[in-house]
């Protein structure tokens, strides 16, 4: 389960937008999605997580990391220390995900994920939706992610209702 959950952050890399609501009503491509989006370089900020699960909202923050062509790293500092690192071939499903967003190679999204994508302005939102065969499908509903010159805000819901929140703080 730990290892589906942590395919959500990897796709943060995909997008962002101010109408994140209507943007199931765009449906888009790889290719398009790529065109849009603006490059994706290193980038270290930090971020504050909401993950509601049933009745209960769990709070937590820290500082992330992208390294373009390595990966993600976050280092949570409340409640409780820790980091992930999902910067490795350890995880080659996660790793790939990472790589191939920042290198605009949508290869394993395009196999696994139905795209959608809206702009308004500056600001840009892309979704993705689990296909049928994908190893997600079924404890995925959906995740959504938007910002302008760097992800903002990603936003994941699960098919047993948990939603997770991540706010990143990037100076810009």
């Amino acid at each position: 389960m730990l290892k589906r959950c942590l395919i959500l952050p990897a796709v943060l890399f995909l997008a962002q937008s101010a109408t994140a609501a209507g943007v199931f009503d765009y449906p888009s491509t790889a290719r398009e999605v790529a065109e849009y989006l603006p490059p994706l370089n290193s980038i270290k900020c930090e971020f504050t997580q909401e993950k509601t699960l049933k009745n209960k909202t769990l709070k937590s923050g820290g500082n992330f990391e992208f390294i373009k062509d390595k990966g993600v790293i976050f280092e949570t500092l409340y409640p409780v220390k820790s980091t992930s690192s999902y910067t490795s071939g350890s995880d080659k499903q996660i790793s790939g995900i990472i790589t191939g967003i920042a290198n605009k190679d949508y290869s394993f999204i395009n196999k696994n994920f139905n795209l959608f994508y809206v702009s308004s302005g500056a600001e840009w939102t892309v979704a993705l939706t689990p296909k049928e065969k994908s190893p997600a499908f079924g404890q995925l509903d959906s995740i959504t992610i938007s910002g302008k010159t760097v992800i903002n805000r990603i936003n994941i819901k699960t098919t047993n209702g948990t939603e997770t929140d991540i706010n990143f703080s990037c100076g810009i």
